[in-house]
């Protein structure tokens, strides 16, 4: 759902990234990705680097550094970060620079719900993360740090949202 919506020749940062399958699936269309993330080990190569560091930290990178920033099935998981994090998002992206991130739908915890009782999945520990966050709220979060929203797409039946929104420049209101 991400990928088509990348610009050619951009440098992205992927947030929450885990393994940094993203950018590698997307290596060829990118000129730079930085995939940062709590849990990886830390590498680099000719085109993508690997960061390990707390999502909610201060970004390691100078302001400005991004044309597109990704937080593919992250953004709910952040709880009162969201705001700083989204901050920090706008800090590091260049003007008029994308963000695009996939949330799900607060329907799916009553789901995951339903399938720990019956067994049928386990594991699922990000059940309790996502904190039954709404999906609508993510507009609200980014329009107060300086972003519009650009599209709000649902997907899988309606059960999750794919939302691009673009940093505004000085002399947007």
């Amino acid at each position: 759902m991400v990928a088509p919506h990348i610009p050619g020749n951009s440098d992205i940062l992927d947030i929450g990234g885990y393994d940094g399958s993203f950018l590698t699936h997307i290596r060829d269309k990118i000129k730079r990705g930085v995939c940062i993330d709590p849990l990886i080990e830390e590498r680099k190569d000719d085109k993508i680097e690997f960061v390990r560091s707390r999502v909610a930290d201060k970004f390691p990178f100078p302001d400005a550094s991004f044309d597109v920033v990704t937080l593919i099935a992250v953004y709910e998981h952040l709880h009162a970060e969201r705001e700083s994090v989204t901050a920090e998002i706008f800090r590091v992206l260049r003007d008029r620079g994308y963000v695009l991130l996939t949330v799900p739908d607060k329907a799916v915890d009553h789901i995951l719900k339903l399938l720990l009782s019956m067994r049928l999945i386990d594991g699922m520990s990000t059940f309790e993360e996502h904190a039954h966050f709404n999906s609508k709220d993510t507009v609200k979060i980014f329009d107060g740090c300086g972003f519009r929203l650009v599209r709000w797409k649902k997907f899988q039946f309606g059960l999750n949202s794919l939302f691009i929104f673009q940093k505004k420049t000085g002399n947007e209101g």
